[in-house]
């Protein structure tokens, strides 16, 4: 193959999550095929994991990037969401 041959990471992707895989370029071709393997499985364990949520809808005043964990007290089910803004964490809980 040509050095002009050499795939480029997709235009979507985060410049963050560009630029690694850019310098995995220069790894080894075993390295970058664990890289993949990794990369696969992690997309088969996204897709399977269950969903917090019934809908993918936040509260709002909830940004998307939050963590959602449910909880039962007392026979009620309520939602969780934590978030960082800036040096801060916020919370928000609301019945489920």
């Amino acid at each position: 193959m040509e050095p002009s041959d050499k795939p480029t990471p997709p235009d979507d992707l985060e410049p963050e999550l560009r630029a690694v895989l850019e310098a995995l370029a220069d790894s080894d071709p075993e390295t970058i095929r664990s890289v993949a393997d990794h990369a696969d499985a992690l997309a088969n364990w996204a897709e399977s994991r269950p969903s917090d949520r019934d809908d993918d809808t936040y509260p709002s005043g909830v940004p998307e990037r939050a963590t959602v964990s449910t909880m039962a007290v007392d026979g009620e089910e309520y939602r969780y969401y934590q978030w960082r803004e800036g040096d801060e964490i916020r919370s928000k809980t609301e019945r489920a």
